[in-house]
Formats: C-alpha cells, structure tokens, sequence
C-alpha cells in the first residue's frame, strides 16, 4: 500500500459525516462514493470534491482505486460489504452494528485475521471524553468495585419514514440493534468490556405493524433487558421509540430522553452529563469529571484511529474481538426476547483461566 490511504465510501448518508473527519486528516485521500441514489452521490462528490461515482460498492471494489472500505449501510448489508472488501484486499472501517448477529461477526473476524488487513467498527461514542474517562475511572479502581450500570433512550414518537429500514425485522432494524445496542456499547465499553454471562430480556412490537409496509417483517419498537457479566457486574437497558416522552428534539425531529450512569462502592458516574457523585450519610458531592465533545469531534478521532491502526499495524480500539462478543450478547438479549427465559452466554476461556496463569 502506498502512503497515501486511499478510502471509498459506501452509503452516502451517514458516510457524509466519515468523509467530513477522514478529509481533515494528512495523507488521506477520498477517491469514491458508491450510493443506489443518483442525486445522493452526484452531492456527495460535489461537496468533498470526489471524481469517481458508482451505484454500488461492488462496482466500486472493482475499480481497484481504493485501499480502505467506509461501510455506511443498511445493518443486513454489514457483513457482506465487509467481505468483499476483503476479498478486495481493503481494509475496513464498518458502522455499527458491526453485523446483525454473532455468527456473522466471527466470520468477518476470521476472515480479517486470514487476510490480514485493519478491521474496525464504528462507535464515534466511545471517543466522547465522557466514555472514555469514564473507563479509565472504572479501570482504575478509582469507583471502587463497579457492581452495576443502567442506560435509557426513548423517544417520544417514530421519526423515520414508514419504509425505512429500521422498521424491518429483516433489514437489521428494531430498538434492541439500531438503538439499544449503542446504549448497551457505552456502557460495556465504560465497564472494560467484561465477559457476558448471561441475558435476559422482553420486547414489543405494538406501533410499528401499522406504519412498515411489510407487518410480519416488523422490527421490535420497545426493548428491555439485563445481562449478568463474569466478574459480578450487571447492566439493564431500556429502549423505545414510542416512548410517550419529553425531552430536547434529536437531529430526526423527535424529543428524546437519555441517561447512562455506572456504579461503583466509592463513587458513580452520569455519563451523560460527566459528573462525578460521592455521598455519605451527611452529604452528597458532585464534581465534573469530564466535558462533552462535538459528534463532529468523536468523527474525527474515530477515523484517525482508523487511519493510525492502518499504519502502525495493530488493533484499533473497536477491535473485532470486541464486536464478536458485544454481538454474543445483543444474540442472548434477542434470544431470550423470543424465548421468554434467560439465556447463558459461553465465555471464551483464556490460557490464565486454564492453567491458573503459571
């Protein structure tokens, strides 16, 4: 590869906000947009000054121009996309949800070890100050012994067009992978990633059979759940988007509310506003432990951590390893949705756990 990083995008919605972080950034090319809308793609080269257009991406892999993939797609399109970029000898930044399920995400995992090049997916949110301080906080032991974290997000109402994907079941859509999951990611990731034991977990579908042209393709509009980790910890999270709330209008027009807090022995953390809480029996102090950034800000980081584990040859922070089992735990909460039980998650053992760490 030369030194210049050549990227392609797929999906020029939301891939407007990658192009925006990875132009900023030296030795970085934008070569190509690929977008079904003719109108989307002919803006997008427009407004970032890109000279190859292509209606789709495999059309835009076989131009052999590119040495990285940005995946901007529909969920259900994740992992092939991501495939064929390897397959293309590219490497690969991929939006969240990584895939729709585990068995997905192992196979892009084992195909990113066999072919050797950089895998990440996006989570812009863990480069917030407020998530990451958080996690060095946790690990730390400056919480004491962090036993359990708890995560809201609802909105008042369905913003999105009666067609969209994130209404269809069989397109990746639904509360548990198109909101809940970034949800359950904050607080996973503030936690240090523990091993999931366990999840249990309900949800619904009671306002979305009559907006989605498909009824028995609807997504779940309400999700609920609870997952047990190996070291004791737990969280719940609750998502809607029929959540007959008030709260600040989003960027799609509808108020929503959000919380995200972790607890520890010596102290907690809001992590939507950064603060810090300590109490006793006499009182109750608050300090700011840290202070937001823009989205545009947690972009720009994201894309050059991308960039920086191409070059330097290592795992970025959103590693494979760590979508392979944030997946393992979004397949227990939809299995035991289903099946109406808790259900176990197999831990993958380490050589210490085998053999006591001699």
């Amino acid at each position: 590869m030369s030194e210049l990083i050549r990227i392609g995008i797929a999906g020029g919605n939301w891939g407007r906000k990658h192009a925006a972080a990875f132009k900023e950034i030296e030795g970085v090319a934008l070569t190509a947009i690929a977008d079904r809308d003719e109108a989307v793609r002919h803006e997008f080269a427009d407004t970032f000054g890109i000279e190859n257009q292509f209606e789709s991406y495999e059309e835009m892999l076989l131009s052999g121009s590119l040495d990285a993939l940005v995946v901007c797609l529909p969920s259900d399109r994740h992992e092939r996309a991501t495939a064929a970029a390897f397959d293309s000898n590219l490497h690969v930044l991929c939006e969240s949800p990584p895939t729709v399920n585990e068995s997905e995400m192992s196979r892009v995992v084992s195909s990113a070890g066999f072919c050797g090049k950089t895998y990440m997916w996006a989570r812009h949110q863990r480069f917030d100050p407020r998530i990451q301080k958080a996690r060095e906080l946790a690990s730390n032991g400056d919480l004491g012994e962090v036993f359990r974290a708890e995560a809201t997000g609802r909105l008042a109402w369905w913003p999105y067009s009666d067609d969209d994907w994130r209404g269809s079941k069989e397109h990746g859509g639904g509360a548990l992978l198109d909101r809940a999951v970034h949800l359950i990611d904050d607080l996973w990731f503030a936690m240090d990633c523990p091993d999931p034991m366990e999840a249990m977990a309900a949800s619904h579908s009671l306002f979305l059979a009559e907006r989605v042209p498909d009824p028995s393709e609807v997504a779940e509009d309400s999700f609920f759940g609870v997952a047990r980790f190996k070291n004791g910890s737990s969280l719940s999270v609750s998502a809607t988007s029929f959540g007959h709330v008030d709260g600040p209008v989003n960027e799609h027009g509808a108020p929503e509310q959000k919380s995200i807090a972790l607890y520890g022995t010596k102290a907690s953390l809001d992590l939507a506003t950064g603060t810090l809480i300590r109490s006793d029996k006499s009182k109750v102090s608050t300090e700011s432990y840290a202070e937001a950034i823009s989205e545009e800000a947690q972009l720009a980081a994201q894309a050059q951590e991308f960039v920086d584990a191409i070059r330097e040859e290592r795992e970025p922070i959103n590693s494979g390893k760590q979508g392979l089992s944030l997946m393992k735990l979004i397949d227990a909460f939809a299995a035991s949705a289903k099946e109406k039980k808790a259900m176990p998650i197999k831990v993958a053992r380490s050589l210490d756990d085998l053999f006591g760490g001699l």
